[in-house]
């Protein structure tokens, strides 16, 4: 069993709409551990996870839709966080779909779409291979999604709390990738550490249509992550900010991790 390595990210020159972040370290409270066992199998022999949620894309007239995956509900729960954040979004005319705990699996990961805003208040770690993991709600068993850990898609996680068993983490890539056009349209706002520290993750999700991303550059603590989340949210959407605009906001009155000074980044197609 090998144990993430904390990386930092380079910067990318001339990278895609010269989109620059600082590459930190993961999640404080998270690494991720992997164990791959037997040879990996290439791509094409494993089109799995072919189920889609029964959630539809919203048409002309209908209410914007919002969900709010909290796997993060399983070792730091926040009710107040969800019920603040749920209420803020249905004032600005959406429809809100919260997923919490265990709820939050490694299929839901991969099926997710068909919002305007998806917020992932999840642990989340770069590993040595430089690819950001999320992790899932869902503890880790030996003889769930065997194909996708066999070709690293989906890889056991630890938490620093030894205490705590381990999680099933998603490769960021396939955030989205068993929905066509699944998150087409929408602005993504990831709350755990080191969002921006993947840019291979970011080009992939405006390739994918994804509107605005936004990510901490680095270790950021959940309890601050929930505070410049609310803020972010108002200045979007009840503010009507564009999203360059709000993340400024944000980062003028919430300001930086007051303990990793880790800041809050916008990227936009």
């Amino acid at each position: 069993m090998v144990r993430a390595e904390r990386s930092f990210m380079k910067e990318k020159d001339r990278a895609s709409r010269r989109m620059r972040a600082k590459r930190r370290r993961g999640w404080p409270k998270a690494m991720v551990a992997f164990v791959i066992a037997g040879s990996a199998i290439i791509a094409a022999m494993i089109m799995f996870s072919t189920s889609f949620l029964s959630k539809s894309f919203p048409s002309a007239g209908e209410a914007r839709k919002a969900a709010l995956l909290d796997g993060l509900y399983v070792s730091r729960p926040n009710p107040a966080f969800i019920e603040n954040i749920t209420s803020l979004l249905k004032d600005a005319g959406f429809q809100v779909d919260v997923f919490i705990g265990e709820n939050v699996t490694i299929e839901l990961l991969e099926n997710i779409g068909g919002y305007d805003l998806l917020i992932l208040r999840l642990h989340s770690a770069i590993y040595i291979d430089r690819i950001l993991y999320l992790f899932s709600g869902e503890h880790y068993v030996d003889s769930k999604y065997f194909f996708q850990q066999l070709s690293g898609i989906v890889k056991k996680a630890y938490t620093f709390n030894e205490s705590e068993p381990p999680f099933f983490a998603l490769n960021s890539a396939f955030l989205g990738m068993s929905r066509k056009d699944g998150l087409k349209n929408s602005t993504i706002i990831m709350m755990g550490c080191n969002g921006t520290g993947d840019i291979a993750f970011i080009q992939s999700l405006f390739k994918k249509g994804v509107k605005a991303y936004f990510a901490w550059s680095g270790y950021v603590n959940p309890s601050h992550a929930d505070k410049a989340t609310i803020a972010l949210v108002k200045a979007l959407y009840l503010e009507a900010l564009s999203p360059r605009e709000a993340a400024e906001k944000v980062m003028n009155e919430i300001g930086l991790d007051p303990i990793y000074g880790s800041q809050l980044y916008c990227f936009t197609s």
